[in-house]
């Protein structure tokens, strides 16, 4: 049984223990979807909300990606792993012996930090190949730093053993990278030992849907084909499609002709938008500003 026609996204609560991408490949073969992505890639190691793009939703979910999101890790203090978290080998250890004076100071000083340097152990490619296959193998590449923003870096609970933190950080933050530097900076070292997000965009995890329960579901109402329990979970495309920032064009306006788009709208350079003509009711058209501001594509949205 295939669904015809979704365009939506599913906010999932991802479990431990499995890829992103192989939670989203067991969807797809579960419900027979042909074209879905994700947003954000979870470690195997960690929890939480893994928004899944259906359809030309897919077009759009970039828009979300680029949000700032939020997380609740656990660290272990005393250790450094090759890895960052607990799946790493151990590689020192130290005795922990801090004040809270000097938690304070570190943690200031990581909440300012504005470059990361991207762990060995990533899928981020060097030379067509993910960093991670050159760390099993131990060879040496040069050190690839990004920019990040750190909103929120609060301490919950600590002790001697334990951190328990909430972050609130841009795209592409890697919080095994803070949670290294915080273990440096304090002289112990440190690694993950749970790591959960929370929030992505304005979509929270108390919305979201275990992969155990859409199992569930799956497994309850497939042979009677029952897939309406699959769209009560989906947020319709039309509602995502609306959070973009709008530019409004009437019958004599030629957006690929207009310059300076993001002064007269107020969008992002490089950011979608979505574009209105008030002279058709029901199109849906994307486009994206270049760095001089004029948009360099529009893009009809097969939605029906």
């Amino acid at each position: 049984m295939i669904i015809q026609n979704i365009h939506g996204m599913l906010l999932l609560d991802k479990p431990s223990g499995i890829s992103s991408n192989q939670v989203l490949q067991k969807i797809k073969h579960m419900f027979c979807i042909k074209k879905a992505g994700y947003v954000g890639t979870l470690d195997p190691l960690a929890t939480g909300l893994l928004p899944i793009f259906f359809g030309e939703s897919t077009k759009i979910s970039e828009y979300f990606s680029n949000s700032k999101k939020k997380y609740y890790t656990v660290a272990k203090l005393g250790e450094t792993t090759t890895t960052y978290d607990s799946e790493g080998i151990v590689l020192k250890s130290r005795k922990v012996n801090f004040s809270k004076l000097e938690l304070l100071k570190v943690l200031h000083i990581l909440r300012y930090k504005n470059t990361q340097v991207i762990p060995s152990y990533s899928a981020v490619k060097y030379k067509g190949r993910p960093l991670y296959t050159y760390a099993r193998r131990n060879v040496s590449v040069p050190k690839m730093i990004r920019s990040i923003q750190i909103n929120q870096l609060n301490c919950i609970k600590y002790n001697n053993q334990f951190i328990k933190l909430e972050i609130v950080c841009s795209k592409g933050t890697y919080i095994r990278s803070i949670i290294n530097d915080l273990g440096e900076l304090l002289g112990c070292g440190a690694h993950i030992v749970e790591l959960r997000r929370l929030k992505v965009h304005n979509y929270s995890i108390m919305h979201a849907i275990t992969f155990k329960h859409l199992n569930y579901l799956f497994q309850k109402y497939y042979k009677n084909a029952y897939f309406y329990k699959f769209y009560e979970y989906l947020i319709p495309f039309k509602q995502l499609f609306f959070q973009l920032p709008e530019v409004i064009c009437t019958n004599n306006i030629i957006i690929k002709h207009i310059k300076n788009i993001n002064y007269f709208f107020n969008i992002n350079i490089s950011q979608i938008f979505r574009i209105t003509f008030y002279h058709k009711s029901t199109i849906f058209v994307i486009g994206r500003i270049d760095q001089t501001g004029k948009c360099i594509s529009c893009r009809l949205l097969n939605i029906s």
